[in-house]
């Protein structure tokens, strides 16, 4: 069960354009029905919205949209189970509940780390009188979870595991058979030599309909013409940064003088150098040299103030100067006591303290402490057990080389700037810390390079001569074949296959909504064209194939049912081959040989050197020893088995313990299954893909 753990300080709801299929027909104002009830489209996008910031930005809004409405159709095909079952939530025990997901907020603690009911009762005033509503479908959604909740617990507790069961269950597992079998492989017979009709794939797929239902598909077929920097455009930049390697002077009408520019190693102020000619800001970080760029890599061994370039890396184009080298511990042990303030970054709803005030209590600590150890170590306990003004940490072990990224700028360079047992403050954005360096350990290399770098990206006139060869493309292929076009244009076709309707990530452009949506729209039809600017560049889309929901056709199918049904003949001209039951002349008939299958049960039907084989395995079990069975159809080839060895499972007692596990097994099953059942039994309507 998914329960909302967060909620943002500030949700917006977003309005989306459902797609108009056609000027006379009605705008869509329902995301969707799940049997008589409606999805609201507004109230939906200020869920997709509230998901959308609980995920952060390595989630998508396609990822959220999908959240949400799994879950509205969750809670749909539920509440009438609900109802029925009488299942109610009352105002205090949402209370509770919310209380519980605030309560580990470092915002809503006091300083002892209880829970500051007077902080939470601020913020949720707050809420109520900004956005009323919002908060409204916050708690109706900790109702709708916290009755989900009972509901399952009660299905749960409905679920006995009988001795008979059970009995069943453990036979299954202990049980064992032996055999000698003989495989006649299904691979003996080429499947050239089998033919399987179109009638019969759609014969099977009748019989079995269930297993062969599917969302509306699309296949596509994409040209890119990609809008990335020519050779002539990579050249222009490296000159262009090649300037700032050499003194150079730039016209000022203004006041008709000439500018001097000096050359990058002759920069009075590195860093304000780099920052007017750069389009990446200056970085003071001192890297390992296997962090740095492999290009850049030589001019570690120079003198400082050598500058190198112009060269690529990545997506830029640099020029670099090695600005400083310095040796330091990669490994530093360290404790410190944090004085936070109110307004620095994570710090305590009850922090009220100014930053000056926190100066001075960090000031002052650092006086008692001095630079004496043991002193530190008492005042450490000191300042954790008996006043509320800072709260002492071990921070351990921290390594240049692993987890130093993850420290506050200044608290980091304290630690690398200084010796083993040195006390000092530091200033970071968490506040003031006085820190004391326990240990160091491991000494490594640091180079500090300063870089001017440019995007290497395309020129105007590159950009033009793109969109303007897409163009003659499209007009190409409107008359005459789409991959013999592009193979003229000297372009490769990317097929798609199988997109659904909520799909978003396509090759060649990654994620892109807009393609999806174009290729289910309803006016658009297989052979239709059309033209897209993506980030990656100008690419052309075809589609190749339309097919709506319901039962695949038999060409959707064939990769599936094809193998089944051959392999169903290869079987019966297997067996017709087959005139006696001793399976050493089967064997040598067949140009197979006879292998053995020791120990073998039903919970697990694996045969060695063959794999699953369920019919297999279960016809062993109806065998009596010494036995010899009839031709067997199973899933890789046609067997003979003789049994060798009957294993039959120690009597127990009883079977409480396989009967308590059988029933908790079911019981962690059955909320999954209970939803998915309820929802074959409802008519769902999905209008996601016309919104987003």
């Amino acid at each position: 069960m998914i329960l909302i753990l967060v909620i943002a300080l500030a949700l917006f709801a977003f309005i989306v354009q459902g797609a108009l299929t056609s000027s006379d027909q009605k705008q869509e104002t329902s995301i969707g029905y799940v049997g008589d009830v409606e999805i609201n489209q507004t109230d939906f996008a200020q869920k997709v919205e509230n998901m959308s910031r609980n995920m952060g930005p390595s989630g998508s809004t396609v990822q959220a949209v999908n959240s949400v409405w799994n879950s509205e159709v969750r809670n749909a095909v539920l509440s009438e189970q609900m109802e029925a079952a009488g299942i109610q939530v009352t105002d205090a025990q949402v209370r509770d509940q919310v209380r519980s997901f605030y309560e580990s907020n470092p915002q809503f603690q006091n300083a002892d780390g209880t829970f500051n009911e007077g902080a939470f009762k601020t913020y949720e005033e707050s809420f109520l009188q900004n956005d009323p509503q919002t908060w409204k479908n916050y708690l109706n959604d900790v109702r709708s979870n916290l009755r989900q909740e009972k509901f399952f617990e009660l299905l749960k507790s409905g679920f006995v595991g009988t001795n008979a069961e059970a009995r069943m269950d453990y036979l299954m597992e202990n049980e064992q058979r032996s055999f000698n079998y003989v495989q006649i492989p299904y691979t003996t017979i080429a499947d050239s030599t089998v033919e399987v009709s179109k009638s019969e794939i759609e014969s099977y797929i009748a019989a079995h309909s269930k297993e062969f239902q599917t969302e509306a598909q699309r296949d596509l077929q994409m040209v890119l013409f990609a809008d990335v920097a020519s050779d002539s455009d990579k050249e222009a930049i490296k000159n262009d940064l090649a300037k700032r390697l050499k003194a150079d002077s730039v016209y000022n009408s203004s006041n008709d003088s000439f500018t001097k520019i000096p050359a990058f190693n002759n920069a009075k102020d590195v860093q304000q150098y780099v920052n007017q000619y750069s389009e990446q800001s200056y970085s003071s970080d001192y890297l390992l040299e296997s962090r740095l760029p492999t290009a850049v890599k030589p001019i570690i061994s120079q003198e400082l103030g050598t500058t190198f370039g112009p060269y690529e890396d990545r997506d830029m184009m640099k020029v670099s100067l090695l600005e400083d080298k310095k040796s330091v511990m990669d490994s530093v042990q360290n404790r410190h006591i944090l004085v936070a303030y109110q307004g620095a970054q994570r710090a305590a709803a009850n922090i009220t303290r100014s930053k000056e005030e926190a100066k001075a209590v960090a000031d002052s600590i650092f006086n008692l402490i001095g630079q004496s150890k043991g002193r530190f170590d008492s005042k450490f306990e000191y300042f954790e057990e008996n006043t509320n003004i800072a709260k002492a940490e071990d921070i351990g072990w921290v390594t240049y080389s692993g987890n130093a990224r993850n420290f506050a700028e200044g608290f980091r360079n304290f630690l690398y700037d200084n010796d083993k047992g040195t006390i000092g403050i530091a200033e970071s954005s968490f506040g003031y810390h006085i820190i004391r360096i326990d240990d160091t350990a491991a000494p490594v290399d640091l180079y500090k390079i300063a870089s001017i770098s440019k995007a290497v990206k395309p020129s105007k006139a590159t950009t033009k001569a793109m969109r303007k060869e897409a163009i003659k493309f499209q007009q190409a292929a409107v008359s005459g074949d789409f991959t013999e076009t592009a193979k003229e244009f000297k372009k490769t076709t990317t097929p798609v296959t199988s997109i659904k309707p909520m799909d978003e990530t396509l090759p060649l452009i990654q994620k892109n909504r807009e393609v999806v949506r174009w290729a289910f729209n309803e006016e658009t039809e297989v052979g239709d064209m059309e033209k897209f600017d993506t980030p990656q560049g100008v690419v052309i889309v075809k589609v190749t194939r339309a097919s709506e929901a319901g039962n695949m056709s038999s060409e959707e199918a064939s990769a599936t049912v094809t193998p089944i049904l051959r392999n169903k003949k290869k079987a019966e001209m297997i067996m017709a081959k087959i005139s006696n039951n001793d399976i050493n002349a089967i064997a040598k008939a067949q140009g197979q040989s006879v292998r053995s299958a020791a120990s073998i049960n039903r919970k697990n039907p694996t045969i060695p050197g063959a794999g699953q084989e369920p019919v297999v395995v279960g016809t062993a079990f109806g065998l009596s020893k010494g036995t010899t069975s009839s031709p067997i159809a199973g899933e890789k080839g046609v067997y003979v088995i003789n049994l060798t060895g009957i294993s039959e499972a120690p009597e127990l007692e009883n079977f409480t313990s396989q009967a308590k596990l059988l029933a908790d097994t079911n019981a962690n099953q059955a909320s999954s299954k209970l939803v998915e059942a309820l929802k074959k039994k409802v008519d769902i309507v999905d209008n996601r893909k016309n919104f987003y």
